[in-house]
């Protein structure tokens, strides 16, 4: 059994009353294991398509979003499956992460305990459970120079090759690379494009697929295109944040989040893909306050074909919405294994959230939150009652805060 808070967001608004806060508290007293179970997933490994060399031409516009049912509680109760049959749909499930930084501290205590893998083993089962895994790295990963020391002025997040072992191990399947860290040199300089480069050959070589960087932004910007039970899934990563990282007609880096560049991309995927999920990298850091092109990018992602966003950057759980059609945006997720226990004495930097997408088929069927809490400036952990519903609260107050909500 897995643990922790599962929160469907089926409705086209995620709101909270006092009295279903409360049934959310009796809920995770009550019945927390009956609630929580984890989705059992057919063995992978599924077949990835790496992105294509050159740009593709764009297609006709996607068709409509789909839509997801209404939930029937606001308690994650499992939803009841239909009698089985010949012909039943698949049922396939995506488990997403916040950031994650394997560097500075989080890869010293790794190593001073000889075990890559430490910082996801409370957690390996919810990854190792789904049909694929996406996480959102906030580093570089390269030998190009010595990693990044422990401590917490040193903000040049390079890890050594060596930590790939722990995200293999983990699961994951999928890493959006597309982040302003993702050409960070650690102690020395003048790699350039040295450590992006390395990145992408080291999470290869672990099997596991980067999203949103190339050596150009043809390759920046394709989608790495997964099947799964027969549904073909297009993945896509942008940076709105340091467009010193940004990839070019000629040069290694990151698919910039800009409108004419994502949404082309989103309409491009559409056509070669049945889902079409986005992970973006935008938002101001330390917040819940969800921003305008934030806000503005979800509508115009969602628009060009997207079914589903999951962001990340802010190091502060986010706001979940869903749009008409069915699309669900997660504005941010929070850290999932980063070293920030050290940020003013604040929570939210050791918070954060899974995000547990179910489909059936090609159809959105369900999201579910599940709350961390990360231990010992290392590692995520499924939080506990109190503390998940509190995380929770800080999700339905950041949707509150969209600009033009309500509007």
């Amino acid at each position: 059994m897995v643990p922790g808070l599962l929160s469907p967001l089926h409705k086209s608004e995620v709101r909270l009353s006092v009295s279903a806060q409360l049934k959310i508290a009796r809920a995770l007293a009550l019945c927390l294991c009956a609630a929580c179970a984890p989705v059992h997933a057919e063995p992978k490994p599924p077949a990835i398509t790496p992105p294509p060399e050159t740009k593709p031409a764009s297609p006709a516009p996607p068709p409509s979003s789909p839509t997801i049912p209404a939930a029937a509680t606001a308690t994650a109760v499992p939803t009841v499956e239909p009698t089985p049959t010949a012909t039943a749909v698949p049922e396939i499930t995506l488990v997403f992460t916040g950031d994650i930084n394997p560097a500075r501290c989080v890869y010293t205590i790794a190593r001073d305990a000889g075990d890559m893998a430490l910082p996801y083993r409370a957690v390996g089962e919810v990854l190792q459970s789904a049909d694929l895994a996406i996480g959102s790295l906030d580093a570089s990963i390269s030998d190009v120079n010595p990693p990044s020391p422990c401590a917490e002025f040193h903000r040049n997040l390079l890890a050594p090759s060596e930590v790939v072992q722990g995200m293999q191990w983990a699961g994951f399947d999928l890493m959006a690379a597309a982040t302003n860290h993702i050409k960070d040199c650690g102690l020395g300089r003048g790699c350039v494009h040295d450590s992006l480069l390395d990145t992408i050959a080291h999470l290869r070589a672990a099997g596991i697929e980067p999203v949103g960087v190339g050596r150009n932004l043809a390759e920046a910007t394709a989608p790495v295109i997964v099947e799964v039970h027969g549904v073909r899934f297009a993945f896509l990563a942008f940076t709105a944040i340091n467009g010193e990282v940004w990839a070019t007609e000629t040069a290694p880096g990151a698919a910039p989040f800009l409108p004419e560049v994502y949404m082309d991309a989103v309409r491009r995927a559409r056509a070669q893909a049945d889902v079409v999920v986005v992970l973006p990298h935008w938002g101001r850091e330390f917040t819940g306050q969800i921003t305008w092109e934030q806000a503005l990018g979800a509508q115009r992602l969602v628009e060009a074909g997207a079914t589903l966003v999951v962001g990340n950057n802010p190091h502060h759980v986010q706001g979940v919405e869903t749009f008409p059609g069915g699309a669900v945006v997660a504005y941010a997720l929070g850290n999932f294994v980063f070293d920030q226990e050290w940020s003013d004495g604040t929570l939210y930097t050791i918070q954060g959230l899974m995000l547990r997408a179910t489909f059936r088929g090609a159809q959105l069927h369900g999201v579910e939150l599940l709350p961390v809490r990360i231990h010992d400036n290392f590692q995520p952990r499924l939080a506990g009652p109190e503390e998940a519903a509190q995380i929770l609260r800080d999700v339905e107050e950041s949707l509150r805060s969209r600009p033009g909500r309500g509007k």
